[in-house]
């Protein structure tokens, strides 16, 4: 893109410059004058005598409004390129979408620029206007400097074609996969597979999964673990623990609490009884 930009600003410039008629006439006038080409005053002898007569396209306006319209739209494209490239989405066959166009556009550019001129069958001009195949050397004085327009025009659309011709083999050659593409690929697919694969309910429904899912949290164990547990399975918690010391740690087994947090309950509390609830359970 950095070499795309200051071409596209330039043809944008040159294509600009010269809408609607700044030297087509002019130069037309210039090859006429020296037998390379037919007049313009053809054209208006045709108007005159209402006779119907095709200018021909090197010299029409059909060809700079052409040039005008593909190299705006050439800057557009190439914004939108720049956003797409960043964001990572200008994917391979978007490319060759986009340059196979502009392609097609920039090659009908260069046959407009370089169209026959067979309207005076007296001087013929079969291949390249005089300006192309002669160069400004012919040119008037006031004329040269529009004669190089002309050219650098051309040679700017030239370029810009060959430009968007690499664009499109290189998008073409990006579209065949790797070998380490096609591993990736492959690795992918099976991981999607196994993703998928679902040994007791192979044709489970979205609701029968929602269930399975609800009943899968609901087993989860419902105590996490506590800083103050001796272990990762201690299931005491802080009231717990006062509790079974107030019971003299008997009151948790004797209610039929077995397991590892009766036990843990139980070690926890003291061995004996309180001295003061035996005090007054005596009296």
């Amino acid at each position: 893109m950095v070499l795309e930009f200051p071409l596209t600003v330039a043809a944008l410039a040159l294509f600009g410059i010269a809408d609607p008629n700044l030297y087509r006439t002019k130069l037309w006038q210039n090859g006429a004058d020296q037998g390379f080409n037919s007049s313009p005053i053809m054209i208006l002898y045709a108007f005159a005598n209402y006779k119907p007569i095709a200018v021909p396209l090197v010299w029409s306006s059909f060809m700079t409004t052409w040039n005008v319209i593909i190299s705006v739209l050439s800057m557009f494209i190439l914004l939108v390129k720049s956003v797409m490239w960043v964001m990572h989405i200008f994917i391979p066959l978007v490319s060759l979408v986009v340059h196979g166009t502009l392609i097609a556009l920039y090659a009908i550019a260069i046959r407009n620029q370089s169209a026959p001129d067979l309207l005076d069958p007296d001087h013929p001009a079969k291949g390249l206007p005089w300006y192309l195949s002669k160069g400004c050397s012919y040119a008037t004085q006031a004329n040269k400097g529009y004669c190089m327009q002309a050219r650098a025009s051309f040679g700017v659309t030239c370029v810009m074609l060959a430009l968007w011709s690499i664009y499109f083999l290189l998008s073409l050659y990006s579209l065949i996969p790797t070998t380490a593409e096609r591993t990736s690929r492959e690795a992918d697919i099976e991981l999607r597979k196994l993703g998928a694969y679902t040994p007791d309910e192979p044709e489970m429904s979205r609701e029968a999964q929602r269930d399975a899912n609800r009943q899968l949290f609901l087993n989860l164990p419902k105590t996490p673990t506590t800083p103050w547990g001796r272990s990762a399975d201690n299931p005491m918690t802080p009231r717990t623990v006062a509790f079974t010391q107030l019971n003299g740690g008997s009151n948790g087994n004797a209610s039929g609490r077995v397991g590892l947090g009766a036990d843990l309950g139980a070690r926890a509390g003291p061995r004996g009884g309180l001295p003061f609830r035996e005090q007054w359970n005596g009296a």
